[in-house]
């Protein structure tokens, strides 16, 4: 297996904790995101041509995402791996969502995760097989109120990550999903302060009252999550396939 992966949504939370910690763990890494950040910046400096590499762009483009994941793999030596980390949250119910809304939410979700697994996987095949980590959710498993749009795409990356590894099981490709609870990133940063600025209570008693749901009693961090993609990409879990991993400090097992 080619050490070496292709991240969207790279450049920052959950995908740029993943990309720092495969580099620092001597894989090659391709981000595919549509801002270029200080960590971003950070990596390149750091790592250079060879084991980095960044390409902004929306996922919700095939064309420029296949574009990109093929030149990564040319850049880095083939591709071993592929984490589908872009999304975006919405809050709504089934009444209140506006059609452009909900399109939105999916084509970026679902049509996103769709596009970069299209792109990917060939190449992953072509360096002789390798791992698919897919961005799922606890929404995945459970529901919550206020998340139609967002629970909906979320439980069909849950199923595509199942069918997809059935059908890649014979070719040497293994194909998860990880599900986060509530992780600190700045997507959630946006989404508190957004509440905050509604007048919902200040951003540190919503982050309290969140922490609170949790039986470990605080949200999780995005470098715990890079954790556990890494597990999944690479080798140490050779014998894992079709799951979904929660890692929720706790909040879907009661």
């Amino acid at each position: 297996m080619r050490k070496s992966i292709f991240i969207t949504g790279g450049a920052s939370g959950i995908g740029g904790a993943s990309a720092a910690l495969f580099l620092e763990r001597g894989w090659n890494v391709g981000v595919y995101d549509l801002n270029r950040t200080a960590l971003v910046d950070g990596l390149t400096g750091e790592y250079g041509a060879g084991r980095f590499a960044y390409h902004g762009g929306d996922t919700r483009s095939a064309e420029a995402l296949k574009a990109a994941a093929e030149e990564t793999a040319e850049a880095l030596g083939g591709l071993g791996a592929v984490f589908a980390c872009a999304g975006v949250h919405h809050s709504d119910t089934l009444m209140d969502v506006s059609e452009d809304e909900l399109r939105r939410v999916m084509e970026i979700n679902i049509m996103g995760t769709f596009n970069t697994l299209r792109a990917c996987i060939p190449l992953i095949l072509k360096s002789g097989g390798g791992a698919v980590v897919i961005n799922a959710s606890d929404q995945s498993l459970i529901g919550k109120p206020h998340s139609f749009a967002y629970g909906l795409t979320k439980g069909a990356l849950g199923q595509m990550t199942k069918s997809l590894a059935l059908d890649l099981a014979g070719k040497g490709v293994r194909v998860n999903a990880i599900c986060p609870g509530t992780i600190r990133t700045p997507m959630v940063d946006a989404i508190f302060a957004r509440c905050a600025a509604s007048g919902a209570g200040s951003e540190a008693e919503l982050w309290a009252e969140e922490a609170s749901l949790f039986p470990l009693g605080r949200v999780g961090e995005a470098s715990e999550v890079a954790r556990l993609v890494y597990f999944l990409a690479s080798e140490e879990s050779s014998f894992c396939t079709g799951g979904l991993y929660t890692i929720d400090g706790g909040l879907t097992a009661g």
